[in-house]
Protein backbone atom coordinates (compact mmCIF):
# COMPACT_ATOMS: atom_id res chain seq x y z
CA UNK A 1 0.00 0.00 0.00
CA UNK A 2 0.93 3.90 -0.65
CA UNK A 3 1.63 5.95 2.27
CA UNK A 4 -0.99 7.77 4.27
CA UNK A 5 -2.72 10.19 2.13
CA UNK A 6 -1.36 8.74 -0.87
CA UNK A 7 -4.15 8.36 -3.00
CA UNK A 8 -4.24 4.20 -3.83
CA UNK A 9 -3.46 3.71 -7.73
CA UNK A 10 -5.81 1.80 -10.49
CA UNK A 11 -4.43 0.74 -13.39
CA UNK A 12 -7.95 -0.68 -15.42
CA UNK A 13 -7.13 -2.82 -18.22
CA UNK A 14 -9.22 -2.53 -21.51
CA UNK A 15 -9.46 -3.91 -25.29
CA UNK A 16 -10.89 -0.98 -26.84
CA UNK A 17 -10.73 2.67 -26.99
CA UNK A 18 -12.50 3.80 -23.92
CA UNK A 19 -14.77 5.83 -25.93
CA UNK A 20 -17.99 3.99 -26.15
CA UNK A 21 -17.77 1.15 -23.65
CA UNK A 22 -19.15 2.90 -20.84
CA UNK A 23 -19.14 0.38 -17.84
CA UNK A 24 -15.33 1.31 -17.33
CA UNK A 25 -15.49 4.80 -17.61
CA UNK A 26 -18.27 4.98 -15.60
CA UNK A 27 -16.32 2.60 -12.77
CA UNK A 28 -13.28 4.81 -13.49
CA UNK A 29 -15.15 8.24 -12.87
CA UNK A 30 -16.39 6.47 -10.00
CA UNK A 31 -13.27 5.62 -8.51
CA UNK A 32 -11.26 8.96 -9.42
CA UNK A 33 -14.37 10.86 -7.49
CA UNK A 34 -13.87 8.72 -4.44
CA UNK A 35 -9.92 9.39 -4.19
CA UNK A 36 -8.64 6.86 -6.27
CA UNK A 37 -5.73 7.64 -8.90
CA UNK A 38 -7.07 5.80 -11.60
CA UNK A 39 -5.65 5.08 -15.07
CA UNK A 40 -7.36 3.07 -18.19
CA UNK A 41 -4.79 1.26 -20.19
CA UNK A 42 -6.81 0.46 -23.48
CA UNK A 43 -6.40 -0.78 -26.80
CA UNK A 44 -7.38 1.60 -29.96
CA UNK A 45 -8.23 -1.56 -32.18
CA UNK A 46 -10.12 1.42 -34.55
CA UNK A 47 -8.13 3.91 -34.78
CA UNK A 48 -11.02 6.29 -33.86
CA UNK A 49 -8.58 8.91 -31.38
CA UNK A 50 -4.97 10.65 -32.10
CA UNK A 51 -4.21 11.18 -28.18
CA UNK A 52 -4.90 9.99 -24.83
CA UNK A 53 -7.21 11.80 -22.10
CA UNK A 54 -7.40 13.33 -18.88
CA UNK A 55 -10.74 14.30 -17.70
CA UNK A 56 -11.43 16.84 -15.03
CA UNK A 57 -11.95 14.61 -12.05
CA UNK A 58 -7.95 13.07 -11.94
CA UNK A 59 -9.44 9.79 -14.57
CA UNK A 60 -6.59 8.82 -17.02
CA UNK A 61 -6.74 7.15 -20.40
CA UNK A 62 -3.51 5.61 -21.98
CA UNK A 63 -3.86 4.50 -25.54
CA UNK A 64 -2.07 2.04 -27.60
CA UNK A 65 -2.42 2.56 -30.81
CA UNK A 66 -2.66 -0.54 -33.30
CA UNK A 67 -5.21 -1.86 -35.99
CA UNK A 68 -6.98 -4.38 -35.56
CA UNK A 69 -10.60 -5.80 -36.72
CA UNK A 70 -13.44 -7.55 -35.23
CA UNK A 71 -14.54 -11.23 -35.14
CA UNK A 72 -10.67 -12.25 -36.64
CA UNK A 73 -9.52 -14.04 -33.71
CA UNK A 74 -6.31 -15.06 -36.05
CA UNK A 75 -5.08 -11.97 -37.25
CA UNK A 76 -6.46 -10.32 -33.77
CA UNK A 77 -3.93 -12.29 -31.39
CA UNK A 78 -0.83 -10.76 -32.70
CA UNK A 79 -1.87 -7.11 -31.23
CA UNK A 80 -3.66 -8.70 -28.24
CA UNK A 81 -0.36 -10.20 -27.34
CA UNK A 82 1.28 -6.39 -28.33
CA UNK A 83 -1.01 -5.46 -26.06
CA UNK A 84 -0.19 -7.36 -23.31
CA UNK A 85 3.23 -6.68 -23.22
CA UNK A 86 2.48 -2.85 -23.75
CA UNK A 87 0.36 -3.25 -20.14
CA UNK A 88 2.79 -5.17 -18.67
CA UNK A 89 5.51 -2.84 -18.81
CA UNK A 90 3.27 0.09 -17.56
CA UNK A 91 2.54 -1.96 -14.72
CA UNK A 92 5.37 -3.09 -13.57
CA UNK A 93 7.11 0.50 -13.82
CA UNK A 94 4.41 2.16 -12.03
CA UNK A 95 3.70 -0.20 -9.25
CA UNK A 96 -0.15 -0.34 -9.11
CA UNK A 97 -1.82 -0.90 -5.85
CA UNK A 98 -5.06 -2.46 -7.72
CA UNK A 99 -5.17 -4.08 -11.19
CA UNK A 100 -8.48 -4.20 -12.82
CA UNK A 101 -9.14 -6.47 -15.77
CA UNK A 102 -12.41 -5.78 -17.53
CA UNK A 103 -13.36 -9.15 -19.24
CA UNK A 104 -11.42 -12.15 -19.83
CA UNK A 105 -9.41 -11.01 -22.70
CA UNK A 106 -7.59 -8.91 -20.29
CA UNK A 107 -7.44 -11.23 -16.92
CA UNK A 108 -3.85 -12.93 -18.03
CA UNK A 109 -2.22 -9.76 -17.75
CA UNK A 110 -4.31 -9.02 -14.54
CA UNK A 111 -3.28 -12.41 -13.14
CA UNK A 112 0.41 -12.44 -14.30
CA UNK A 113 0.94 -9.04 -12.46
CA UNK A 114 -0.87 -10.37 -9.50
CA UNK A 115 1.64 -13.36 -9.40
CA UNK A 116 5.27 -11.77 -10.73
CA UNK A 117 4.89 -8.24 -9.81
CA UNK A 118 6.83 -7.36 -6.34
CA UNK A 119 4.23 -4.83 -5.05
CA UNK A 120 1.65 -7.96 -5.23
CA UNK A 121 -1.06 -5.91 -6.00
CA UNK A 122 -4.96 -6.57 -5.79
CA UNK A 123 -6.88 -8.21 -9.10
CA UNK A 124 -10.21 -7.32 -9.51
CA UNK A 125 -11.68 -9.23 -12.22
CA UNK A 126 -14.51 -7.29 -13.82
CA UNK A 127 -16.38 -10.09 -15.68
CA UNK A 128 -19.07 -7.72 -18.22
CA UNK A 129 -19.71 -11.98 -19.19
CA UNK A 130 -18.88 -15.35 -19.03
CA UNK A 131 -15.87 -15.92 -20.63
CA UNK A 132 -17.44 -18.08 -23.74
CA UNK A 133 -18.67 -15.14 -24.67
CA UNK A 134 -15.22 -13.83 -26.23
CA UNK A 135 -13.75 -17.36 -26.25
CA UNK A 136 -16.35 -18.82 -28.50
CA UNK A 137 -14.35 -17.10 -31.44
CA UNK A 138 -10.90 -18.99 -30.26
CA UNK A 139 -10.94 -22.81 -30.89
CA UNK A 140 -10.28 -25.32 -27.62
CA UNK A 141 -13.13 -23.19 -25.97
CA UNK A 142 -13.99 -26.79 -23.55
CA UNK A 143 -10.45 -25.94 -22.44
CA UNK A 144 -9.72 -22.48 -22.52
CA UNK A 145 -13.07 -21.56 -20.69
CA UNK A 146 -12.53 -23.34 -17.67
CA UNK A 147 -9.27 -22.58 -17.26
CA UNK A 148 -10.68 -18.56 -17.68
CA UNK A 149 -12.82 -19.59 -14.81
CA UNK A 150 -10.03 -21.18 -12.82
CA UNK A 151 -7.84 -18.22 -13.11
CA UNK A 152 -10.34 -15.55 -11.94
CA UNK A 153 -11.43 -18.08 -8.92
CA UNK A 154 -7.77 -18.67 -7.76
CA UNK A 155 -6.23 -14.82 -8.12
CA UNK A 156 -8.88 -12.11 -7.99
CA UNK A 157 -9.35 -10.28 -4.60
CA UNK A 158 -12.86 -9.10 -6.05
CA UNK A 159 -14.96 -10.52 -8.94
CA UNK A 160 -17.43 -8.19 -10.13
CA UNK A 161 -20.37 -9.59 -11.77
CA UNK A 162 -23.56 -8.02 -13.57
CA UNK A 163 -25.95 -9.43 -11.50
CA UNK A 164 -27.50 -12.01 -9.04
CA UNK A 165 -27.60 -14.70 -11.23
CA UNK A 166 -24.61 -14.67 -11.78
CA UNK A 167 -22.95 -14.99 -8.29
CA UNK A 168 -25.17 -18.16 -7.86
CA UNK A 169 -23.89 -19.53 -10.98
CA UNK A 170 -20.09 -18.85 -10.18
CA UNK A 171 -20.25 -19.96 -6.56
CA UNK A 172 -21.53 -23.28 -8.41
CA UNK A 173 -18.22 -23.49 -10.04
CA UNK A 174 -16.45 -22.96 -7.07
CA UNK A 175 -16.08 -18.96 -6.85
CA UNK A 176 -16.13 -17.24 -3.52
CA UNK A 177 -19.26 -15.84 -2.59
CA UNK A 178 -17.41 -13.53 -0.17
CA UNK A 179 -15.19 -12.06 -2.96
CA UNK A 180 -17.88 -11.43 -5.29
CA UNK A 181 -19.91 -8.02 -5.75
CA UNK A 182 -22.82 -7.18 -8.46
CA UNK A 183 -22.38 -3.89 -10.27
CA UNK A 184 -24.75 -3.50 -12.85
CA UNK A 185 -24.08 -1.76 -15.91
CA UNK A 186 -26.71 0.94 -14.92
CA UNK A 187 -27.14 4.65 -16.18
CA UNK A 188 -27.00 7.52 -13.57
CA UNK A 189 -30.79 8.67 -12.21
CA UNK A 190 -29.51 11.91 -13.46
CA UNK A 191 -29.14 10.95 -17.42
CA UNK A 192 -32.88 10.90 -17.70
CA UNK A 193 -33.92 13.20 -21.13
CA UNK A 194 -37.12 14.35 -22.21
CA UNK A 195 -39.02 12.24 -24.52
CA UNK A 196 -39.29 13.38 -27.79
CA UNK A 197 -41.83 12.23 -29.20
CA UNK A 198 -42.46 11.64 -32.90
CA UNK A 199 -45.54 10.78 -35.02
CA UNK A 200 -44.86 7.20 -35.46
CA UNK A 201 -43.28 4.38 -32.71
CA UNK A 202 -39.60 3.83 -32.79
CA UNK A 203 -38.20 1.40 -31.90
CA UNK A 204 -34.37 1.10 -31.85
CA UNK A 205 -31.51 -1.30 -32.09
CA UNK A 206 -28.09 -0.30 -30.90
CA UNK A 207 -24.91 -2.24 -30.50
CA UNK A 208 -23.23 -5.55 -32.41
CA UNK A 209 -25.68 -7.07 -35.47
CA UNK A 210 -24.81 -10.46 -33.95
CA UNK A 211 -26.79 -13.52 -35.08
CA UNK A 212 -27.79 -14.08 -30.88
CA UNK A 213 -28.58 -10.47 -30.70
CA UNK A 214 -32.28 -10.66 -32.06
CA UNK A 215 -31.42 -8.02 -35.15
CA UNK A 216 -33.48 -10.63 -37.80
CA UNK A 217 -35.92 -11.17 -35.18
CA UNK A 218 -36.61 -7.55 -34.93
CA UNK A 219 -36.75 -7.17 -38.76
CA UNK A 220 -38.99 -9.79 -39.58
CA UNK A 221 -41.10 -8.70 -36.89
CA UNK A 222 -41.25 -5.59 -37.82
CA UNK A 223 -40.74 -4.98 -41.18
CA UNK A 224 -43.91 -3.37 -43.02
CA UNK A 225 -45.80 -2.76 -39.25
CA UNK A 226 -47.98 0.38 -40.28
CA UNK A 227 -47.00 3.08 -37.77
CA UNK A 228 -43.86 1.69 -36.59
CA UNK A 229 -40.18 2.69 -37.35
CA UNK A 230 -37.30 0.71 -36.43
CA UNK A 231 -34.23 2.11 -36.22
CA UNK A 232 -30.65 0.07 -36.23
CA UNK A 233 -27.16 1.36 -35.48
CA UNK A 234 -24.69 -0.91 -35.23
CA UNK A 235 -21.77 -3.83 -36.64
CA UNK A 236 -20.50 -7.09 -37.29
CA UNK A 237 -21.60 -10.17 -39.22
CA UNK A 238 -25.02 -9.24 -40.27
CA UNK A 239 -24.66 -5.64 -41.42
CA UNK A 240 -24.82 -6.98 -45.23
CA UNK A 241 -28.21 -8.43 -44.20
CA UNK A 242 -29.35 -5.38 -42.50
CA UNK A 243 -28.19 -3.04 -45.07
CA UNK A 244 -30.25 -5.10 -47.72
CA UNK A 245 -33.11 -5.59 -45.51
CA UNK A 246 -33.15 -1.68 -44.73
CA UNK A 247 -32.92 -1.09 -48.18
CA UNK A 248 -36.37 -3.53 -48.92
CA UNK A 249 -38.55 -2.26 -46.05
CA UNK A 250 -39.65 1.30 -45.77
CA UNK A 251 -39.89 1.50 -42.05
CA UNK A 252 -36.25 0.35 -41.38
CA UNK A 253 -33.44 2.55 -41.35
CA UNK A 254 -29.72 1.34 -40.62
CA UNK A 255 -27.60 4.10 -39.04
CA UNK A 256 -24.31 1.92 -39.23
CA UNK A 257 -21.63 2.16 -36.29
CA UNK A 258 -22.13 5.74 -34.42
CA UNK A 259 -19.88 7.34 -31.56
CA UNK A 260 -22.09 7.83 -28.16
CA UNK A 261 -22.99 11.32 -29.04
CA UNK A 262 -24.64 10.38 -32.32
CA UNK A 263 -26.43 7.19 -30.58
CA UNK A 264 -28.04 10.09 -28.04
CA UNK A 265 -30.55 11.59 -30.07
CA UNK A 266 -31.77 8.22 -31.31
CA UNK A 267 -32.21 6.99 -27.53
CA UNK A 268 -33.81 9.71 -26.68
CA UNK A 269 -36.59 9.47 -29.40
CA UNK A 270 -37.34 5.75 -28.52
CA UNK A 271 -40.56 4.38 -27.49
CA UNK A 272 -39.13 1.22 -27.22
CA UNK A 273 -35.61 -0.17 -26.94
CA UNK A 274 -35.89 -4.17 -27.03
CA UNK A 275 -32.77 -6.53 -25.32
CA UNK A 276 -33.89 -9.62 -27.21
CA UNK A 277 -31.06 -11.46 -27.35
CA UNK A 278 -31.47 -15.38 -27.98
CA UNK A 279 -31.51 -17.62 -24.84
CA UNK A 280 -29.50 -20.34 -26.20
CA UNK A 281 -26.29 -20.47 -23.74
CA UNK A 282 -26.09 -19.69 -19.93
CA UNK A 283 -24.63 -16.63 -20.95
CA UNK A 284 -27.52 -14.62 -22.28
CA UNK A 285 -29.46 -16.44 -20.26
CA UNK A 286 -28.01 -14.92 -17.52
CA UNK A 287 -27.30 -11.42 -19.36
CA UNK A 288 -28.93 -8.15 -18.32
CA UNK A 289 -27.23 -5.56 -21.16
CA UNK A 290 -26.84 -1.66 -20.72
CA UNK A 291 -29.69 -1.10 -22.79
CA UNK A 292 -32.49 -3.14 -20.31
CA UNK A 293 -31.29 -0.21 -18.06
CA UNK A 294 -31.21 2.54 -20.75
CA UNK A 295 -34.16 2.12 -21.61
CA UNK A 296 -35.76 1.67 -17.81
CA UNK A 297 -33.91 4.80 -17.20
CA UNK A 298 -35.68 6.71 -19.93
CA UNK A 299 -38.93 5.28 -18.68
CA UNK A 300 -39.78 2.67 -21.14
CA UNK A 301 -41.05 -0.42 -20.86
CA UNK A 302 -38.78 -3.16 -21.53
CA UNK A 303 -38.85 -6.40 -24.09
CA UNK A 304 -37.44 -9.37 -23.44
CA UNK A 305 -36.73 -12.94 -24.18
CA UNK A 306 -38.79 -15.27 -21.64
CA UNK A 307 -36.47 -17.92 -19.65
CA UNK A 308 -33.95 -15.53 -18.98
CA UNK A 309 -32.50 -12.94 -15.99
CA UNK A 310 -34.39 -9.89 -18.60
CA UNK A 311 -37.27 -12.33 -17.27
CA UNK A 312 -37.65 -12.36 -13.54
CA UNK A 313 -36.70 -8.58 -13.80
CA UNK A 314 -39.73 -7.62 -16.09
CA UNK A 315 -41.79 -10.36 -13.92
CA UNK A 316 -41.21 -8.71 -10.68
CA UNK A 317 -41.52 -5.08 -11.20
CA UNK A 318 -44.58 -5.33 -13.83
CA UNK A 319 -41.90 -3.04 -16.36
CA UNK A 320 -42.40 -4.83 -19.37
CA UNK A 321 -43.42 -7.85 -22.00
CA UNK A 322 -41.52 -11.00 -22.15
CA UNK A 323 -41.62 -12.79 -25.66
CA UNK A 324 -40.85 -15.94 -26.77
CA UNK A 325 -37.18 -15.92 -28.82
CA UNK A 326 -37.78 -16.61 -32.59
CA UNK A 327 -41.39 -16.03 -32.50
CA UNK A 328 -42.14 -13.25 -34.82
CA UNK A 329 -45.77 -12.78 -34.82
CA UNK A 330 -45.91 -12.56 -31.45
CA UNK A 331 -43.08 -9.72 -31.46
CA UNK A 332 -45.33 -8.30 -34.57
CA UNK A 333 -48.33 -8.18 -31.96
CA UNK A 334 -46.95 -6.97 -28.83
CA UNK A 335 -45.06 -4.13 -30.53
CA UNK A 336 -48.60 -3.15 -32.20
CA UNK A 337 -50.20 -3.48 -28.93
CA UNK A 338 -47.43 -1.13 -27.55
CA UNK A 339 -47.89 1.59 -30.21
CA UNK A 340 -51.52 1.26 -30.05
CA UNK A 341 -52.92 1.31 -26.56
CA UNK A 342 -50.68 4.33 -24.84
CA UNK A 343 -52.66 3.45 -21.06
CA UNK A 344 -51.39 0.28 -21.29
CA UNK A 345 -47.85 1.40 -23.23
CA UNK A 346 -47.80 4.19 -19.78
CA UNK A 347 -48.44 1.93 -16.82
CA UNK A 348 -45.19 -0.23 -18.08
CA UNK A 349 -43.44 3.04 -18.40
CA UNK A 350 -43.95 4.40 -14.82
CA UNK A 351 -43.18 1.13 -13.49
CA UNK A 352 -39.85 0.70 -15.40
CA UNK A 353 -38.68 4.40 -14.20
CA UNK A 354 -39.13 2.97 -10.76
CA UNK A 355 -37.73 0.10 -10.45
CA UNK A 356 -34.97 1.66 -11.81
CA UNK A 357 -34.75 4.28 -9.43
CA UNK A 358 -35.43 1.75 -6.49
CA UNK A 359 -32.81 -0.76 -7.06
CA UNK A 360 -31.07 -0.16 -10.62
CA UNK A 361 -29.51 3.28 -10.54
CA UNK A 362 -25.75 3.78 -11.28
CA UNK A 363 -25.87 6.12 -7.95
CA UNK A 364 -26.54 2.14 -6.15
CA UNK A 365 -23.76 0.69 -7.96
CA UNK A 366 -21.53 3.34 -7.31
CA UNK A 367 -21.67 2.84 -3.54
CA UNK A 368 -21.18 -1.23 -4.09
CA UNK A 369 -17.89 -0.57 -6.38
CA UNK A 370 -16.43 1.50 -3.95
CA UNK A 371 -17.44 -0.23 -0.44
CA UNK A 372 -15.56 -3.16 -2.26
CA UNK A 373 -12.36 -1.59 -3.54
CA UNK A 374 -12.08 -0.03 0.46
CA UNK A 375 -12.66 -3.21 2.17
CA UNK A 376 -10.45 -4.76 -0.01
CA UNK A 377 -7.28 -2.27 0.43
CA UNK A 378 -8.31 -2.50 4.16
CA UNK A 379 -7.79 -6.08 4.28
CA UNK A 380 -3.92 -5.77 2.53
CA UNK A 381 -2.94 -3.42 5.19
Amino acid sequence: MRGKGVPARVAMLLTNPATYDQRPLKEGHSLARRGFDVTILAWDRDGETRSDTVYPDGLKVKRMRIRAGHGTPYLTLPKLAIFYLWCLAHLLTTRADVVHSHDVDTLPVGVAVRVLAPSRPRLVYDMHDLPEAFLRFFPLLSVSQPLSLALGSRWADRVLVVNERFVSYLAGLGFDRQRMVVVMNTPSEKEQAAKERGVNFEVLYYGWLGEMRGVRLLVEALKGLRGVELTIAGRGELEPWVREMASQGPNIEFMGWLKMKDLEPLINRADLIPSIYEPKNINTILSTPGKLFTAMSRSLPLLVPSGTYQAEIVQKYGCGIAVEYGNAAELRRVVNRLADQREYYDQLATASRRAFLSSFSWEVMEERLAEAYEEMLKSRQ
